[in-house]
């Protein structure tokens, strides 16, 4: 059915194949791009929460004026410059209660990244790590993996592990050498027996995904489909005007040469070495035309 179908049915088909396989070209690049962008967002939160660990790990702990309603590990008490004030309190957070904090603060922001530490030997309840991050965990330690990613439900999950040090172990080595008010909050059932070097747990980070459609969509605006339209039509144009509508001339041409009636072939337009196709086919028929009335006339004379 193609085969006897018109040049312009032909390039319009042709030029819709050839968009669909660019926008599937566009369709993978944007899938790559997408997903390089998310594990780059989420390897610099990682990033920054592993500094900031490292921040407070430096010092063992940090005091922070701070009311008493929140979570700390032990207080202390200054009289103040009045002597009629009540006495200035601070508390105490360790690396792992300012990450929390710090992650907790980032949740009730505009941020979209969501992130926190966790581990299969949790101390902290609320630790406890979910589906993926036990899965990620496990992964870790037995491919002796430094991350771990995957899109799930919606979200790209990230994991990264982190790594007992030696100022770790002051709290999560042996329950019985570990700070007083730390035993007290958490007990001694878990997040102990780590040695330096131990995988501690991961940096868990979430990101919400877009489906690739709306994100393709996005990329590509009413500009952008326009200047598809606008190739479109300047293409089937070119094929009208400089394809078609000569090989038709020439088509109705050699017609009227069959029946030995007079055409205008307007060869003269072009050079005999000339390059262009469709002048190549005219000076061809033009000569065509010529040796045919030759051999009329000769048989005429031959009479």
């Amino acid at each position: 059915m193609l085969r006897n179908s018109s040049l312009v049915l032909k390039f319009s088909a042709l030029f819709l194949l050839v968009l669909a396989l660019i926008g599937g070209a566009y369709y993978l690049l944007l899938r790559q791009v997408y997903y390089t962008e998310l594990e780059r967002q989420a390897r610099n939160t990682a990033d920054n929460v592993d500094a900031f660990g490292k921040w407070v790990s430096q010092y063992g702990r940090v005091w922070v004026r701070d009311k008493a309603e929140t979570r700390f590990l032990s207080q202390v008490s200054f009289g103040g410059a009045n002597p009629q004030a009540d006495p200035v309190s601070f508390y105490s957070k360790n690396p792992a209660l300012a990450q929390r904090e710090f992650s907790e603060v980032v949740a009730r922001s505009d941020s979209e990244v969501r992130f926190r530490i966790t581990s299969d030997n949790w101390m902290n309840p609320a630790n406890k790590p979910d589906g993926f991050e036990a899965e990620a965990i496990a992964l870790i330690k037995n491919r002796k993996l430094d991350e771990y990613a995957e899109v799930r439900d919606g979200y790209y999950r990230y994991a990264r592990k982190m790594i007992h040090t030696e100022s770790c172990i002051a709290c999560h080595g042996d329950p019985a050498a570990a700070p007083r008010d730390v035993v007290e909050r958490y007990g001694t059932d878990r997040g102990y027996g780590f040695k330096a070097g131990d995988v501690a747990g991961v940096i868990s980070v979430t990101l919400p995904t877009k489906p690739l459609l709306a994100a393709a969509f996005g990329v590509l605006g009413p500009l952008e489909i326009g200047l598809v339209v606008v190739a479109f039509i300047i293409l089937y144009l070119f094929m009208h005007f400089v394809v078609v509508r000569p090989v038709k001339k020439l088509t109705q041409d050699a017609e009227q040469i069959s029946v030995g009636k007079p055409v205008e072939l307007d060869a003269n337009r072009f050079y005999q070495n000339t390059r262009n196709e469709l002048g190549q086919l005219t000076l061809a028929i033009a000569r065509l035309h010529a040796s045919m009335n030759l051999a009329i006339q000769r048989m005429k004379q031959n009479r």
